[in-house]
């Protein structure tokens, strides 16, 4: 039975999810005087084609193990949903979760180790924090015996997103989290002609051309529909579809980063085709089905996310289609462990049955979670997801086909989320300043930064 201890609010996530891959041995004699749930050696042994069958290591049943785990994270439905299934398989293994929001969870890890309390068994990675959080000395080398994990199994793109500065892979993605656009086909239809994603992508080749339609929709709406909701999810789609690194050769390039994001969202402001809703908020909520917006920045978390929670009545009006400069990449969360767990082999147990067997990626699809593993979306049954939501569109084939081959992302630093925070400051000005431009906006963001980064240069 799992127990909860309710602590911050819970952040959510989404997405369809597959089977997996990792095999490895027994831990050496420097670690025999551990407890007996401690990690000796991993649950798991290599079946056909690259997949793992959980539960098959020398000798050992998965109801031989048992113990509690601890986890600090964010969402609940998932860790309850997911670990309920993992019991059928592990019932003598429990889970205990504190409730940590996604914005304290960093923190919490350094106050923590500075107090010298005690880390959870299980670790987690937000994509914003999780290059600081590599920063700490606290995770296991998945690599390393006894794991052994392949990287050579997974997205190319996939290690620099998992890996320490030295290299190490030291967490695995719950899902990998490709992006697109969602739209509102009864709109896309009222106002252009078509609610076909192929024609309307084709008829959206650049910016420019949803600029220009754009301002034709607000004339025959009498300014009450816009293209877009908010500059929150323009900027982290612009900024998703650039490639160059934050940190680069010792210095912070924080004009490569955003300066061109910015610029195309102020001729978005300025031509009048983008609201000024703020990203995540009640407004924001409450516009996915007031039908004033025909474009929303989509994840595949995004539908039962805040899609489908925000418009209930709105089966069969959307659809999913390529912006203009291919898929980005939105979030994301990684499951690690804590290199002082004394319960590393339970720990491991859960991560590799959830994220790397047949049975996890089966209960993470209920989530639309794509799993990392790549021999997954050989089975074309798998990965096929029709969703009458979607007006009948085959979403997983979508993100499977189209989004996640093409996606391309920078390596990751400890100063990303730095930059996030000050970029909201930008968009906020941007926002309640119809004149602000991107000379008033950028100088403050490089001032900020550096004034958080004295010792580096920040161009």
């Amino acid at each position: 039975m799992m127990m909860l201890r309710s602590r911050a609010a819970c952040s959510i996530l989404v997405a369809l999810s597959m089977l997996a891959a990792v095999l490895a041995a027994c831990r050496g004699n420097d670690e025999a005087e551990r407890a007996e749930n401690q990690l000796e050696q991993p649950p798991s042994a290599i079946a056909n084609n690259g997949v793992h069958e959980s539960g098959a290591s020398e000798g050992k049943k998965p109801e031989d193990y048992s113990g509690t785990i601890t986890l600090w994270g964010w969402d609940h439905n998932y860790y309850e949903t997911t670990f309920a299934a993992f019991q059928k398989k592990y019932p003598h293994i429990k889970l205990e979760v504190t409730n940590v929001a996604a914005r304290d969870y960093l923190q919490k890890l350094q106050t923590t180790l500075v107090s010298g309390g005690e880390l959870p068994d299980l670790l987690v990675g937000e994509m914003d924090w999780r290059g600081r959080a590599f920063q700490l000395d606290i995770w296991e080398n998945l690599e390393a015996a006894p794991y052994h994990f392949d990287r050579n199994l997974i997205f190319g793109y996939l290690p620099a997103l998992n890996s320490k500065p030295n290299g190490e892979i030291v967490t695995i993605e719950q899902s990998v989290s490709p992006a697109a656009l969602a739209y509102r086909r009864d709109l896309a239809k009222e106002y252009f002609g078509t609610d076909d994603p192929e024609e309307l992508e084709a008829m959206f080749p650049t910016w420019d051309a949803i600029i220009e339609k754009g301002k034709e929709v607000r004339q025959k709406s009498g300014g009450k529909v816009f293209m877009f909701a908010s500059t929150g999810e323009l900027y982290n789609l612009f900024v998703g579809q650039n490639h160059s690194a934050l940190l680069q050769n010792g210095e912070l390039d924080v004009t490569g980063r955003v300066k061109d994001a910015l610029m195309s969202i102020i001729r978005m402001r300025d031509a009048g085709i983008v609201d000024r809703l703020q990203l995540w908020s009640p407004q924001w909520n409450a516009s996915i089905a007031r039908g004033h917006h025909i474009f929303y920045a989509a994840a595949n978390w995004s539908p039962q996310s805040n899609i489908k929670p925000n418009d209930p009545a709105g089966s069969g009006r959307w659809g999913l289609m390529m912006p203009p400069g291919g898929p980005f990449s939105w979030g994301g969360t990684a499951f690690g462990i804590n290199k002082d767990s004394k319960n590393k082999q339970l720990a491991w147990a859960f991560i590799e049955w959830l994220l790397l067997t047949k049975e996890g990626a089966e209960i993470s699809k209920t989530f639309n979670y794509i799993i990392p593993l790549k021999s997954v979306y050989e089975d074309a049954g798998f990965v096929s997801a029709v969703d009458p939501y979607f007006g009948g569109q085959d979403v997983g084939r979508f993100w499977m086909e189209r989004a996640v081959p093409n996606l391309k992302l920078p390596t990751i630093s400890e100063y990303d989320s730095l930059l996030t925070a000050s970029a909201k400051v930008a968009l906020n000005v941007l926002n309640a300043d119809p004149e602000a431009t991107l000379e008033d906006v950028l100088p403050k963001i490089l001032g900020e930064v550096q004034a958080k980064m004295p010792d580096l240069k920040v161009n």
